[in-house]
């Protein structure tokens, strides 16, 4: 049983540990990549060091292979002239610098490889951090296409219920309206059906407008006549 809640724990904690990541992947992302922005400057000074020392170094070579000429061009006239003494004394130089010179150069070898290796990596750096920052820009606008296209969803949801709530009201409306057209309707007929029926019963009982009688129109005729 202690396992088994250690292990729901561990799962709970986990996912709220993704969830958090989901959430705020934009922010993430965008300061992973100015941590490496700033990471690739540091491999950037770094290999301007080891540039600088790989040049250094070579015009530490330059400068012992040009005093190697100088020295060895005057022992050779000393030994011209007979002065055997001088040209062993140029002899010893000679030597200690040619050995200085290898070191130095086997030292300017070491930093070009070193140079070389910083520029490969500084390069592959750049060109990542170049594909991060592109790849940063789509998924911003993806994520902003997906949040309005959430809140489209959203306003349509609600923009429908509102919509269907309006034409129930519509529709309620209109039956009220029919059905008070109706009433009207049918008042007006029995008001109209009890009107006729108490003309009749005037009539009848002799309480009717007077009618004029053709008798007496032709007896007025014929006395015109």
């Amino acid at each position: 049983m202690l396992k088994t809640l250690t292990l729901l724990m561990r799962g709970a904690i986990a996912d709220s540990a993704q969830a958090v990541d989901d959430a705020h992947a934009i922010a993430i992302l965008r300061q992973q990549i100015r941590d490496a922005a700033a990471a690739l400057a540091g491999a950037r000074r770094e290999l301007g060091v080891a540039m600088a020392y790989h040049a250094a170094e070579l015009r530490a070579v330059r400068g012992l292979e040009s005093r190697i000429a100088t020295i060895s061009d005057a022992a050779r006239k000393a030994l011209v002239d007979g002065r055997d003494d001088l040209g062993h004394e140029a002899a010893v130089l000679i030597a200690g610098l040619e050995d200085e010179r290898i070191a130095q150069q086997a030292e300017a070898t070491r930093f070009a490889t070193e140079v070389d290796g910083l520029t490969s990596q500084v390069a592959r750096a750049q060109y990542r951090l170049r594909d991060l920052d592109r790849g940063l820009q789509t998924a911003r606008a993806t994520e902003a296409v997906r949040r309005a296209t959430v809140k489209s969803r959203r306003v349509m949801t609600t923009s429908t219920s509102a919509l269907g709530e309006a034409e129930s009201t519509l529709a309620r409306l209109r039956s009220r309206q029919q059905d008070d057209e109706d009433i009207h309707e049918a008042l007006a007929s029995l008001e109209a059906d009890a009107a006729g029926s108490l003309q009749h019963r005037l009539a009848t009982a002799g309480y009717d407008r007077p009618r004029t009688d053709p008798k007496d129109v032709f007896e007025r005729l014929k006395a015109l006549a």
